[in-house]
C-alpha cells in the first residue's frame, strides 16, 4: 500500500509546543511531555502506576494500557503484544518532573479524599481512583494546540511519532527504537518511518562521500 506521511512535529515546533505546555496544570504538562520524551501511546500513558518507576534506573515499565469504550466500564489490558511489555528510559529532568507530580498528587488525593496516595496509584488518576482515560487528553492537546497556534494537524499519537522521527534523525537505529516503541518486528518500524530512515541513510552516505571525497 502507499505509505501515508505521518504527521510529525519539527524541532521547532516541539519547543514551541513544550513553552505551550508549560503553561498548562501540571497534569497536562507531565503527561504530554512524558508522551513525546517516550513515545509512548496515549492509553499506555494513562496505564501507568507510581510502582511501574524505577527511580534509581530512571526507567518506566510499560505493561498496560488504558481502554474506554463508550457506555462501559473503564479497563486496562496488558499490551496488545510481549514486545509491548517493555521498559522506557527517562531523563534526569523527566524524573524531576515526575518526582514533583508525585507530590502534588499526594497531597491533591489528601485534600480531596482523605487518602494517602500509594503505589498502586494511576500517575493520572481520577477522584476515587480510576485512570484518566485518552480521550480527556485528546480534547485538551486540541484545545492547546488552536490557542497556541500550534499544527492543527498534530494529535497526541503524532508525539509518539515525533519522538520515533527524533530518535531515527539522531541516528538511533531501526532495532533500538523499535524496542522503544514497543514494536514487534523493526520491519513495522521501517515501515511506518521508512522516509525518515531514508533521510538517515542519505546523510550518512554524504558523511562517507565527504570522508572519501567520492
Amino acid at each position: 500500500g502507499v505509505r501515508k506521511e505521518r504527521p510529525v512535529a519539527d524541532e521547532e515546533t516541539v519547543q514551541k509546543l513544550i513553552a505551550a505546555l508549560e503553561t498548562q496544570s501540571m497534569k497536562y504538562e507531565v503527561y504530554f511531555k512524558l508522551v513525546l520524551a517516550t513515545g509512548m501511546r496515549r492509553g499506555e500513558a494513562c496505564g501507568l502506576r507510581w510502582s511501574d518507576i524505577d527511580w534509581r534506573h530512571r526507567t518506566i515499565h510499560v505493561q498496560r494500557t488504558v481502554v474506554k469504550l463508550s457506555g462501559q466500564k473503564i479497563f486496562t489490558k496488558e499490551p496488545k503484544t510481549t514486545s509491548g511489555n517493555r521498559r522506557v528510559y527517562i531523563s534526569k529532568e523527566m524524573c524531576k518532573l515526575l518526582k514533583t507530580w508525585k507530590q502534588e498528587c499526594a497531597w491533591q488525593t489528601e485534600q480531596a479524599e482523605g487518602q494517602i496516595l500509594t503505589e498502586d496509584d494511576y500517575l493520572f488518576r481520577q477522584p476515587g481512583g480510576d485512570p484518566m482515560v485518552p480521550t480527556t487528553f485528546t480534547f485538551r492537546f486540541k484545545k492547546i494546540l488552536k490557542e497556541n497556534g500550534l499544527p492543527q494537524n498534530l494529535s497526541v499519537h503524532s508525539l509518539r511519532h515525533t519522538n520515533a522521527s527524533l530518535l531515527i534523525a539522531q541516528g538511533v537505529d531501526v532495532r533500538t527504537v523499535a524496542g522503544l516503541l514497543g514494536h514487534s518486528q523493526p520491519s513495522t518500524t521501517l515501515d511506518i518511518y521508512a522516509h525518515a530512515f531514508d533521510k538517515t541513510k542519505r546523510e550518512a552516505q554524504e558523511k562517507l562521500g565527504k570522508v572519501m571525497g567520492l
